[in-house]
């Protein structure tokens, strides 16, 4: 679970905290444990952050995120900043590892969570695969079985790619 990564400190009105980091936990989404600083019968409790974080309108995948990899303090909120740099954006069969980090005011409320290279799925594209079997590529059967790879790959449908074979 990596446990202990990283380490801050914060102050609310509750008192004095330990933040640590445990960026392999729970399926490696990560997330981060709240530890009360006092004298005795100090306790940490796992705050469940991969639940929060999150952007609206994207089809996110959470698994393997590693939220915690980045645990810094925020000055000028008095809160703090959490990330997991590979929370991936799904579009139809193709995923986007482009991150995202949320940030915390000191009670460990949620202000934003934000992916800045995030981005809107492409829209319908259409392809079209001219294949003359003229042996001007060789070997013919990689040349198949890397096209049906592919187009595999596609997310094929009516209003999504569309994808035209010519032989």
């Amino acid at each position: 679970e990596q446990f202990g990564y990283l380490v801050q400190q914060i102050a609310n009105q509750e008192g004095k905290w330990l933040l640590v980091s445990s960026p392999w936990s729970e399926n490696r989404m990560g997330d981060i444990y709240k530890c009360a600083v006092r004298q005795q019968g100090s306790k940490c409790s796992k705050m469940d952050l991969q639940t929060v974080t999150s952007i609206p309108n994207v089809n996110e995948i959470k698994k393997d995120m590693n939220l915690g990899l980045t645990l810094v303090r925020n000055p000028g909120t008095g809160g703090f900043l959490a990330c997991g740099p590979l929370w991936a954006q799904q579009c139809g069969s193709q995923y986007y590892a482009t991150g995202i980090c949320s940030e915390f005011d000191p009670s460990f409320q949620i202000l934003r969570s934000f992916s800045p290279a995030v981005q809107n799925c492409s829209s319908a594209i259409d392809l079209v695969v001219i294949c003359d079997e003229s042996n001007s590529i060789y070997p013919w059967a990689a040349v198949k079985d890397f096209l049906k790879k592919f187009i595999q790959g596609l997310d094929i449908g009516p209003t999504k790619t569309q994808v035209g074979l010519i032989q």
